[in-house]
């Protein structure tokens, strides 16, 4: 009986894909979750625990995506750089993070450590309009005490004249007691929540707001949106109206040592998280073919 079911479950996922219909290959023991356009590779959820290998056990991570893919089928996102070990293709964390009375960090290792954990998924569907991914994580201080409850939809549609949208929401609420977020304070930078690190593709890319051409990497600027563009693959995002203190906010943006893009928020300035009154913050990413 459990081999037939399986059975079906691949001739599903086969037929799916010969449509051209939207479709998920679940890998538990990977602990990754897969979208394909048809038989083209989208994005990979990575829900289980990450490493790299050669690494302290301490680096582990989960609940982000990579790779993201480009049309052409281009890895687009960098996991576990050597210079930066905390980046994590697409994520979203915060470099200063106040719980319990303590300061700790779940943007990079921090002591107590704070860690994104998956507990469930919320939502699964694909179909040739698109697919809808949800995911329930909870984000657990010191390995033991649940500070907080983060429910994450990523929604994904079919490539149309050269460009892919994800929309992608992050939904975060305080459990057990006040929680506050703030972006980095060092040099000002502000930096902390969404962020895209690329693969050593969008190094010396075109960088472009909706204020213009950047000559060079800005920290702590405002901005609606910001576009990496290499000759091969271009990725955008846009912070959509609906965000707190939004759609203007502060953002990073580098194409120096690295593609990066970091809509910052809350920056600066911290935002305190209450417990039965969540925070949604709503960003749209689009995927392009190349230069324009």
């Amino acid at each position: 009986m459990k081999k037939r079911a399986l059975l079906a479950a691949s001739t599903f996922v086969l037929s799916a894909a010969a449509a051209g219909q939207m479709n998920f290959i679940d890998d538990p023991k990977a602990g990754s979750l897969a979208v394909r356009d048809g038989r083209t590779e989208v994005l990979v959820y990575r829900y289980g625990d990450q490493l790299k290998e050669g690494l302290d056990p301490k680096y582990a991570r989960s609940s982000y995506i990579h790779p993201l893919f480009g049309l052409g089928g281009q890895v687009l996102t960098d996991d576990f750089p050597a210079d930066h070990l905390h980046h994590h293709g697409l994520f979203w964390a915060w470099p200063v993070v106040k719980t319990r009375g303590i300061e700790t960090s779940n943007w990079e290792v921090r002591s107590p450590p704070l860690r994104q954990i998956f507990f469930r998924w919320t939502l699964k569907a694909a179909s040739l309009a698109g697919a809808e991914l949800g995911v329930e994580n909870a984000w657990i201080l010191d390995g033991k005490d649940k500070v907080a409850r983060e429910n994450v939809l990523v929604r994904v549609s079919p490539a149309e004249a050269g460009e892919r949208k994800i929309y992608l929401q992050v939904i975060l609420e305080a459990v057990g007691g006040p929680l506050e977020l703030r972006g980095a304070p060092d040099q000002s930078k502000g930096y902390g929540g969404l962020c895209f690190r690329g693969s050593p593709l969008f190094t010396g890319a075109a960088m472009t707001t909706d204020e213009g051409l950047l000559k060079a990497d800005v920290v702590n600027t405002p901005f609606r949106w910001a576009t990496l563009a290499a000759p091969t693959a271009e990725v955008a995002i846009e912070v959509l109206p609906e965000h707190p203190r939004g759609p203007k906010i502060p953002w990073l943006v580098r194409a120096s040592y690295a593609g990066v893009l970091n809509p910052s928020w809350p920056g600066l300035s911290p935002a305190v998280l209450l417990p039965g009154d969540p925070v949604r913050l709503d960003y749209l990413i689009r995927i392009r073919s190349g230069k324009r």
